[in-house]
């Protein structure tokens, strides 16, 4: 059964609804309300959707994407600084990629169906 195509803001909120319900104690996952950052003060283009603390990496950034969904070239080099910098900075597609990346992370407790997956 093919799941329907969900947009980036639908992703972004069931991502984060997930970790208000699974995550674990001194974490946090918060979007980053940077869409259109096109020279307004304060905004930077590029940066990730989701910022995300605690757990097994301490600082991390999750960029949501649709199934066709392309990164753009600030977008690349936002990932680029954190990875010179060692801060994990992931690119994920869909909805089910970022909470698997939540899991690995340790920000939120593992489901038990995909665990024994």
């Amino acid at each position: 059964m093919k799941r329907p195509h969900l947009r980036e803001s639908a992703i972004q909120s069931a991502v984060v609804e997930h970790w208000r319900v699974l995550g674990l104690p001194d974490t946090l996952v918060a979007a980053i309300p940077n869409a259109g950052a096109l020279g307004q003060a304060g905004l930077t283009a590029g940066l990730s959707d989701l910022l995300v603390l605690g757990g097994l990496i301490r600082i991390g950034f999750i960029e949501l994407k649709t199934a066709r969904g392309v990164e753009s070239d600030a977008q690349i080099a936002f990932r680029e600084r954190c990875d010179r910098l060692g801060i994990p900075c992931v690119v994920t597609r869909g909805r089910d990629e970022p909470i698997a990346v939540l899991e690995r992370w340790g920000v939120v407790r593992v489901q038990v169906a995909r665990a024994a997956a």
